[in-house]
């Protein structure tokens, strides 16, 4: 599996990696359907490859298959279209299934899935740092 790192559109990196899953899912908007298998995930959102060509409205319904549970993982997003995929953010999502889509990235992907803090140091530092050498 793969890790894939993407820019914000204010020009900062990602403080929430998403990771490429080999799930099967299902997204449904406004009487518009798309199944695939493979999508990239992160808590906060998921990105559908670039081949879902679908006309999805701006609001939709992810379904995600995780072996670990029966029941599919459910999450209201809203869709942005884009030249890679289409970038869906989650708008609703029910505490247990948040809970499995946490599980399951630090279960396949470690201490990877968690955010990155900000590594910009002040001002204060490294005026300290320059001034030892």
């Amino acid at each position: 599996m793969r890790t894939t790192s993407t820019q914000f559109d204010g020009g900062g990196r990602r403080r929430w990696p998403r990771f490429f899953l080999d799930l099967d899912w299902f997204v449904e908007s406004d009487g518009c359907s798309a199944m695939g298998r493979g999508l990239e995930l992160t808590v906060r959102g998921a990105m559908l490859p670039a081949t879902c060509r679908s006309p999805f409205t701006e609001h939709v319904v992810l379904h995600v298959s995780f072996p670990a549970r029966e029941r599919l993982f459910k999450a209201k997003c809203s869709a942005v279209g884009g030249g890679r995929g289409w970038r869906l953010t989650f708008e609703e999502v029910s505490p247990d299934d948040l809970q499995l889509l946490g599980h399951t990235l630090i279960g396949e992907f470690g201490l990877l899935a968690l955010p990155q803090p900000a590594r910009s140091r002040s001002r204060s530092t490294r005026a300290h740092v320059t001034s030892m050498r």
